[in-house]
């Protein structure tokens, strides 16, 4: 039976039985060609897809698990996230510094050094984001007619930046009470729209009426009327320029502070006793890094590409 993208190229002495293991040292990364795959992971495996809009690295495979993976040579990727880093926290902002995001907008370089590190393995790489948090926004009109929270979107930062994330509370009555700020976000040049996109009762293609009896469309259609300014492009959504809900950004917050750390590279070799530290090339920011909980040790993903 052909492969879907071609000759695979690893020996395989039988597509089916599965034995296409690639070993992956402490926070090493694999990039499969282009194909399609079903992915394997151990317990120190992920398999991750790109993000194009926050432009970071996430999880799609879980450790310890298996999915069928379409990759075109740069979309996915698999990583061994044992003895790497696993976040960061800043401890400390700063002041005085250019807003921007990396080191040529900002002018800041951060330095990893220290930690229990085995000698030979990749020390972590991070950039610095100044400035351009997002605030919540003024609720102008609470608008009504909502059934559940409606999704509130938030334009993206620039490349490199962090998305800013937001959820709606809404009344009994079914008008909007609060948005809460899931994630400030960091590098923001001006300040982004908030898109109210609101949802349905029940779920698309559940029965007529949801979980109730006889035919009622009005419980599957999404309820709720959102003021033009803040209907998403594209989107289905009863526009009310009167009654409907109306958010109002407010200004950008972290003027000339370390407001977030990219991470490039998340490092290997590290134990779990001493994590590294991080130093920024000027000014009083201070951060901290997280490691994973397990210590550099070898680990494996196994592909079995998907035939027809």
């Amino acid at each position: 039976m052909p492969q879907i993208r071609g000759a695979f190229p690893l020996p395989l002495p039988n597509l089916f039985e599965g034995n296409n293991r690639v070993a992956l040292f402490s926070g090493g990364t694999w990039y499969p060609p282009s194909g399609n795959y079903l992915m394997f992971t151990d317990a120190n495996t992920v398999v991750e897809v790109w993000d194009p809009v926050e432009t970071v690295w996430r999880t799609f495979v879980g450790a310890s698990n298996s999915e069928s993976v379409y990759c075109d040579g740069y979309n996915m990727r698999a990583r061994n996230t044992s003895g790497s880093l696993v976040s960061t926290a800043i401890t400390g902002a700063g002041s005085g510094y250019t807003n921007g995001i990396g080191p040529l907008a900002t002018g800041l370089t951060l330095t990893v050094s220290g930690g229990t590190q085995t000698a030979g393995y990749p020390i972590p790489s991070l950039y610095a984001i100044v400035g351009g948090t997002v605030q919540s926004p003024t609720i102008t009109r609470a608008g009504s007619g909502f059934v559940v929270p409606p999704l509130i979107v938030i334009d993206p930062p620039p490349v490199g930046g962090i998305q800013a994330t937001a959820y709606a509370v809404l009344t009994a009555g079914g008008a909007i009470s609060a948005i809460t700020m899931l994630s400030a976000g960091a590098g923001y040049a001006v300040t982004p729209n908030f898109w109210i996109i609101p949802q349905p009762s029940y779920y698309q293609g559940g029965p007529p009426g949801g979980p109730t009896s006889g035919l009622n469309p009005a419980s599957i259609n999404p309820g709720g009327l959102v003021d033009p300014a803040n209907i998403a492009p594209s989107t289905n959504v009863q526009a009310d320029s009167v009654n409907g809900a109306k958010l109002t950004p407010a200004a950008l917050t972290g003027s000339g502070t370390l407001t977030g750390i990219g991470i490039i590279n998340n490092g290997g070799g590290y134990t779990a006793t001493t994590a590294p530290t991080i130093a920024l090339s000027s000014g009083a920011a201070t951060a901290t890094i997280t490691l994973s909980a397990t210590t550099a040790t070898t680990a494996t993903i196994r592909s079995q590409p998907r035939v027809q």
